[in-house]
């Protein structure tokens, strides 16, 4: 990943903490808070509108995660905290059912099956 990725998904996880409520901010160590504004680079363009949904508006993917793993260990109720697992899980469990239909569709599984035997085989003896 590059710096300036890091970098610029740090400036817009401050600019979405602006618009979160004062108590579950409070829930995230300040430690935290401070390595994102170490961080950010504070030149990359980002608006962000907590009247839209965060999936209908241009917030990286590295952000998204950085927001996700912070409601995950800061804010989440323990409900909540099973039903992200509940979800990863399925998500892990659909990803190899992917991966493997992506290998049984490829010529490197041809190669592992037993083909059948044909019947008028010679065999050739080489001197």
């Amino acid at each position: 990943m590059e710096n300036m990725e890091f970098n610029n998904a740090c400036f817009e996880v401050l600019e979405i903490l602006r618009h979160v409520k004062k108590d579950d901010l409070a829930k995230i160590p300040k430690e935290e808070i401070q390595k994102l504004r170490e961080n950010a680079n504070y030149k990359h363009e980002f608006i962000y509108d907590p009247e839209k949904d965060i999936k209908e508006q241009e917030v990286s993917k590295l952000a998204k995660g950085i927001i996700a793993v912070y409601f995950y260990k800061y804010t989440a109720s323990e409900q909540q905290r099973k039903k992200i697992k509940l979800k990863q899980e399925a998500d892990i469990k659909r990803s190899e059912q992917e991966k493997i239909e992506e290998y049984r569709q490829s010529e490197q599984y041809d190669l592992f099956k037993v083909k059948p035997k044909t019947k008028n085989r010679r065999s050739r003896c080489y001197k």
